[in-house]
């Protein structure tokens, strides 16, 4: 619900639902949906009316909340103060200017960096005003019994369905998607930007806090992909693209800025930075403007880098990086010591360039994990003649910790490689790669060791710091290590 929808209460809404046995309540305030139990029905009432009102307390307004459960419906009104009353004996707040840009929503967390929206000590009471006794009776029912423990509650959530090897079958954070949309999660594991329900582009820290949302400029159906990190500016960024332009917010926080796309052209993400291309040539995003970019020869644009290159190569032989109006730089790649003759450049991702070599003796390939800059050999794994068949060679799952390029795994902290024939990668997520092998859904390690997903489980699209980022039913979970 956005904050004019109900007419005469320009603010916030919060809409709790108690569960039919009433040990549980789902609260979505904002588009921000959580859950929290109560061993009795009054406890379990009082814990989300807490949310609703500690939010209320850290926006510094009154937040409408309709409140259902099997017996009935109640509108209420929570106050920065603590005081919860029925609406119809609230004044309206006044209402507020628009906000420009991104705008900071409160984050919060327990121990484990759960999002609940709720300052602990907010509510240390619930002051029934005159006039609204009767209804909050009713949605709050008995009194508590003497002596009752006031300690606070553990609010775990348990996962509805199994957690992917390695991780816990609980929820620490959870959010509400927008239909038909995905999350987008740096590589570092430390933010994650996600669309909600209302339009919003919300950014969320490692630790689950929300750190600001912004209207889409755009309506949602409009939108092409998940949101995506990237360099733009000489900072962090997130890109969301549209059917006609790309639109930048400073990850930071900050107004969003924008530039059209002509209309053959296409966004790639291969590198730091995004690279737009058409039919007839290659450029960069600077200063909010294309700028075209001249690849040397025959050689074929492959990914953008931060620095306002685009790196450029052949199907055998150097590379090169090329800037707007720059010269060539020419990149030789050093050859494996078990290698002879380069066979091509496969493919660059991220900060590597895969190359296929022939062997000094028998049969197969080597595969080369290259450093994009220098050339230098970082890892390098004897392979089969048709290992890569049916490879897309123009992504793959390149993580931080652990990188799969067809069957080849490849550990850039020790140069280490392990050939799993057959496996064909999908995601990585910290030190493990799902895919496929043989038909089967499974988890690899650096050792090439599988795990067996699970038939029901959600396959990681990351992390967001330790917690795997799933996506299930229009929602997405963050769910910690065992």
């Amino acid at each position: 619900m956005s904050r004019a929808s109900r007419p005469g209460y320009p603010r916030p809404t919060a809409v709790i639902v108690i569960a039919p046995d009433e040990r549980s309540a789902e609260i979505v305030i904002e588009g921000h949906r959580q859950v929290v139990t109560g061993p009795a029905p009054k406890e379990t009432r009082r814990a989300a009316l807490d949310i609703a009102t500690g939010y209320a307390a850290r926006i510094g307004q009154p937040v409408l909340v309709d409140a259902r459960d099997a017996n009935g419906y109640w509108r209420l009104v929570a106050t920065p103060d603590g005081v919860v009353q029925a609406a119809d004996q609230a004044a309206p707040a006044r209402p507020q200017g628009p906000v420009q840009g991104p705008v900071p929503v409160a984050g919060n967390g327990n121990s484990r960096g759960r999002k609940l929206l709720v300052g602990g000590a907010a509510v240390l009471a619930l002051l029934l005003v005159v006039g609204a006794g009767a209804v909050l009776t009713r949605f709050l029912p008995g009194p508590s019994e003497p002596g009752a423990s006031e300690e606070a509650e553990d609010n775990t959530v348990a996962l509805e369905y199994s957690a992917p090897p390695g991780f816990a079958p609980v929820v620490d954070i959870t959010e509400e998607l927008a239909p038909d949309t995905e999350p987008g999660i740096s590589r570092d594991g430390g933010a994650l930007a996600y669309v909600d329900p209302e339009e919003r582009l919300n950014l969320i820290g490692a630790d689950g806090s929300r750190q600001w949302s912004a209207d889409l400029p755009f309506e949602v159906a409009e939108g092409l992909g998940s949101p995506r990190f990237v360099q733009y500016g000489g900072q962090s960024s997130i890109v969301v693209e549209s059917a006609d332009a790309l639109w930048f917010w400073p990850a930071e926080g900050g107004t969003a800025t924008s530039v059209d796309l002509p209309e053959s052209a296409s966004a790639r993400y291969a590198g730091d930075s995004v690279m737009v291309r058409d039919e007839d040539a290659a450029y960069l995003v600077v200063d909010g403007e294309l700028e075209e970019v001249e690849a040397p020869g025959s050689s074929v644009p492959m990914l953008a880098a931060a620095d306002d290159r685009v790196l450029t190569a052949v199907v055998s032989g150097p590379w090169n990086w090329v800037g707007p109006g720059g010269d060539p730089e020419r990149v030789h790649a050093e050859r494996p010591g078990e290698a002879g003759e380069m066979e091509g450049v496969l493919t660059a991702l991220r900060e590597y360039v895969i190359v296929r070599w022939e062997p000094l003796q028998g049969e197969g390939s080597i595969l080369a994990f290259h450093d994009r800059g220098d050339g230098s050999v970082l890892g390098s794994a004897e392979i089969e003649q048709d290992a890569l068949e049916g490879v897309a060679h123009r992504s793959g799952p390149i993580g931080l910790d652990l990188v799969a390029y067809g069957p080849v795994l490849f550990t850039p902290d020790t140069g280490e490689t392990t050939v799993v024939p057959g496996f064909v990668p999908e995601a990585s997520a910290g030190n493990q790669v799902f895919g496929e092998l043989d038909g089967t859904r499974v988890a690899l390690d650096a050792s090439g060791e599988p795990s067996e997903v699970p038939e029901d489980a959600e396959t990681p699209r990351g992390l967001l710091g330790d917690r795997a980022v799933v996506v299930h039913d229009g929602h997405l979970y963050a769910i910690p290590p065992e």
